[in-house]
């Protein structure tokens, strides 16, 4: 009983002498001069204390806390000098500064300037993710570290999977590591020695060497890819590219990206490469050309392309879209790497909703548009200008069309006050050009005019019947043009008219069902009749800009527009199901509805094929489908089915699996009937929960040729990650083998 009461009053002693040290040495009284704003008040905390007045240290035994900003200590002893801010701790030794933490048995370290030195220790950066684990640390400041002998790696535990080692070892956050003598390890055993090796160290915007690619092909040979990322201002950023290639040379690049306000922003991007080779005889440098273009005589290769968005108010904005490629067969030859056309293509996609023409069109459109919208009326106005690759690389007649400027001001369908009937109007002008040509096609302007009223009529709940008409008003004005006599006449006009009336209902039945799929099914039916009407006028004196014109569906050509009698129908069937859903955090039952599949149907009768009895007036049978019985399966489905020939004219098919594990597998049929016959398949599979494999397969069937075949596997640890891939396409075969070290970076060969 005397112990227990002897250990009793030796604790209440000790923690009254804490409390009594405590506000002696940090308290400051309401008299006393303040601190400056800017120097740090540091607590303490133990289970036994004492002051040591000589040397001004306050020394504290048992789960010791100092905390002081952001910063904050605990050991098991601590000798801390308030004057100086040096802390002298042992014994189960956490540092947490920031985000960052260090543990050690030993610690000497000014808590004010965060420098000394750690004794057999690990250090966790929290940003950047990674260990540094050393028997002796200098803290040489707030962010930089430095070792003789330690070992860097982003696995925890202490038989990390890879680290690497070296005699001596410098740390900057936010800036870049060094190690010399650098030795990477796989657990226990040495892989490779590099006499010296630099790694970033960065989580901001920092100029700086981004990560190298390395890769070898047939084509190029051995390519080293080296990127430098500069940090220009808050706003703005730019990445220069050199790219050498063994067997073409060396390319370099520069990619200016900038952001001026919300949702005004830009980004600039150009390549050049003088190439060592060129594809003057294909026959010779089959290896250089593309059987579907014009043989390549230019060495001095380049690529421009830039976006840009601005806004001025919340109703104007203006884009601009710039693609310009030195010859036909650079986007085909340089689809991969930093600066290839796939990556550029993603980054417009993701930043700015616009793409780029495929890599293998070689009519490039260039656009600038500036557009106002209001609620119910829109304004646009364009320049465009489609650059024809290969007519201006081998200097032949030019006869794309270019549309400098088109204006369009359009209103959407609207009912017109209280009247009974609803309206719209599209209208544009256009200014047309052509470099050259054969005809008199050369340059003129369009005025068109196109208002269009509805009466929709509603007979009780079971018929829809909504008639409608146009009256289109279209002007032209060219000093080129010849009518077929002879004469030359500069104004032209046509006024025609059209008309649509269509019939239609919808029938709906609920469907209990009460299993795991839905308790209940909405089945939707939309039949639907449309005559749609355009009278024969004679058009044969008329200016013709667009009308078939590559660029231009015939359907949406103006300059001549073909005579319509033609009654279409259709079919549509819809499918909602109903199903009990749980909220896994409030626990609470509610009902989710969502639209599982849907099909239509549709077929046209052209009356004037069978006045003038013009063979198959009827159009093909046409199916559009989708299907989604199941988070793990989806479906889509398009077919054209002739009814004269019984034969498929058209499909496109495509299935898509998955399931929990992360399993997938996707193929697409298509198919146009004389034309296309193409399928492509890819398949990932999780083998393990850390190792999955892939394989893609595209073929042409019509050909008999395979276009790409890849088979790969992906290795994923906690901090680190190998992928093994083998591409094989007609015209290049390559291995690619990558290793990621999470933390520091990657290498290997692509």
């Amino acid at each position: 009983m005397k112990t227990l009461k002897y250990q009793y009053y030796k604790n209440f002693f000790s923690a009254a002498v804490s409390i009594i040290l405590y506000l002696l040495i940090f308290s400051t009284p309401a008299h006393a001069v303040q601190k400056p704003d800017n120097e740090v008040s540091w607590h303490i905390s133990a289970l036994q204390a004492t002051f040591d007045q000589e040397r001004r240290l306050f020394i504290a035994r048992g789960a010791v806390i100092i905390t002081g900003g952001t910063t904050r200590l605990e050991a098991d002893y601590v000798e801390f000098n308030n004057t100086t801010k040096d802390a002298h701790a042992k014994g189960n030794v956490l540092l947490v500064s920031g985000e960052d933490t260090i543990t050690c048995n030993l610690m000497d370290l000014n808590l004010a300037t965060e420098t000394g030195t750690i004794y057999n220790g690990t250090i966790f950066v929290q940003e950047s993710n990674f260990y540094i684990k050393g028997n002796k640390i200098e803290k040489t400041g707030k962010e930089t570290y430095r070792a003789d002998k330690a070992s860097i790696t982003s696995c925890s535990g202490d038989s990390p999977d890879w680290k690497l080692s070296g005699k001596e070892i410098k740390v900057t956050i936010e800036g870049y590591g060094t190690l010399k003598h650098a030795v990477l390890w796989a657990k226990n055993t040495p892989l490779l020695y590099s006499p010296y090796l630099a790694f970033p160290v960065k989580t901001k915007r920092e100029t700086g060497f981004l990560s190298p690619r390395i890769s070898s092909s047939e084509r190029k040979g051995y390519e080293y890819e080296q990127p430098l990322f500069l940090a220009l201002t808050r706003n703005s950023d730019a990445t220069i590219y050199t790219d050498y290639m063994e067997k073409r040379g060396v390319k370099t690049g520069i990619e200016y990206r900038y952001r001026l306000s919300n949702g005004s922003k830009g980004a600039i991007f150009y390549d050049f490469l003088h190439d060592r080779h060129i594809g003057d005889n294909k026959n010779e440098n089959k290896d250089y050309s593309f059987d579907l273009t014009p043989a390549r005589t230019n060495s001095d290769r380049y690529w421009f392309r830039m976006k840009h968005d601005q806004i001025f108010s919340k109703l104007w904005s203006l884009k601009l879209d710039i693609d310009y490629v030195s010859d036909a067969d650079y986007l085909r030859e340089f689809k991969d790497g930093y600066t290839g056309f796939n990556a550029t293509k993603n980054y417009f996609d993701d930043n700015f909703g616009r793409s780029l023409d495929d890599y293998d069109d070689t009519t490039r459109e260039n656009r600038l548009n500036l557009n106002k919208t209001w609620s119910c009326y829109s304004l646009n106005m364009d320049l465009n200008w489609i650059d024809n690759v290969i007519a201006r690389r081998d200097n032949v007649d030019n006869n794309t069309l270019q549309t400098l400027p088109a204006i369009e001001f359009n209103r959407l369908k609207q009912r017109a006050g209280d009247l009974p009937f609803y309206f719209d109007f599209d209208s544009e002008y256009r200014y047309f050009y052509r470099e050259d040509t054969t005809d008199s096609r050369i340059k003129g302007s369009r005025t068109d005019f196109y208002p269009r009223i509805y009466l929709p009529f509603r007979y009780k709940s079971f018929f829809l019947f909504e008639p409608s008409a146009g009256i289109r008003e279209t002007m032209w004005y060219t000093d080129e043009f010849k009518e077929p006599s002879g004469k030359k006449k500069s104004f032209h006009h046509r006024e025609i008219y059209d008309i649509d009336l269509e019939l239609s209902t919808e029938m709906a039945k609920i469907f209990n069902s009460k299993n795991w799929f839905a308790e209940k099914i909405r089945h939707e039916i939309k039949p639907m009749i449309k005559y749609s009407y355009i009278p024969e006028i004679d058009q044969d004196d008329l200016p013709k800009f667009d009308y078939f014109d590559d660029s231009t569906d015939s359907e949406d050509a103006i300059d001549e527009i073909g005579r319509k009698n033609l009654i279409t129908w259709s079919l549509t069937n819809r499918f909602t199901l109903k199903k009990k859903s749980v909220d896994m955090n409030s626990k609470k039952e509610n009902y989710i509805y969502r639209e599982f599949a849907w099909f239509k149907f549709y077929q046209s009768f052209d009356i004037n094929k069978e006045k003038d009895d013009i063979e198959k007036p009827f159009s093909d049978i046409s199916l559009e489908s989708e299907f989604y019985p199941g988070r793990y399966i989806s479906l889509e489905a398009d077919f054209k089915w002739s009814p004269y020939d019984n034969q498929v004219t058209e499909s496109e098919t495509g299935i898509t699996l998955n399931n929990k594990r992360g399993d997938r597998f996707h193929t697409e049929y298509r198919y146009t009937r004389s034309n296309l016959e193409s399928l492509y398949t890819k398949i990932d599979t999780v083998l393990t929960q850390r190792l999955s494999a892939y394989f893609t397969y595209e073929k042409d069937l019509l050909e008999h040729k395979v276009i790409e075949t890849q088979i790969g596997m992906i290795l994923k640890k906690q901090c680190w990650s190998l992928s093994l891939s083998f591409k094989d396409e007609p015209d290049d075969k390559s291995f690619a083998f990558m290793i990621n070290l999470h933390g520091i970076g990657e290498f290997g060969t692509e």
